[in-house]
């Protein structure tokens, strides 16, 4: 693990979702595994494409940008495909890792999601071990990027 200033940066997690329980449940796994590396993670949320868009527009104007999105397919106004194209293109945030958790397992969908520019997908899994898997992975990858953005 990094040393110094960088090993006590927050990870800052920006989870694209618009459904409450989804939200929730993320969050605590978020904690539990934030619990057990004695890392600080910040968790910002946004409801939907659209409010991201705005969201990271203004935080790439501020330099400060969050150091992974959690990113729903399925979401009202502005879905998830056609935000991670905007992401890639308009605001040309290629190296911004973007993790999809969505509840389609159709494989079209996640090649889909993968060409617009998601480095991975995730199925919404059913347990909570999974889901703290997923979580721990978010984490590092994050961090990863936050360290390399330095």
């Amino acid at each position: 693990m990094p040393n110094g200033t960088q090993a006590s940066k927050p990870c800052r997690v920006m989870l694209i979702e618009d459904d409450p329980d989804d939200v929730y449940l993320f969050e605590r796994a978020l904690d539990q595994v934030k619990a057990g590396i004695g890392r600080e993670v910040v968790l910002e949320t946004v409801c939907d494409g659209l409010d991201a868009t705005y969201q990271i527009s203004i935080e790439d104007l501020t330099n400060r940008l969050p150091d992974i999105l959690v990113l729903d397919l399925n979401m009202p106004r502005l879905d998830g495909v056609r935000f991670l194209h905007a992401l890639r293109a308009t605001f040309q945030l290629s190296e911004l890792p973007v993790v999809v958790l969505t509840t389609s397992s159709a494989e079209p969908v996640h090649d889909e999601a993968l060409r617009a520019g998601a480095d991975k997908v995730f199925v919404k899994p059913d347990s909570a071990d999974a889901l703290l898997q997923i979580a721990a992975e978010v984490i590092d990858r994050g961090v990863v990027y936050g360290q390399s953005r330095k």
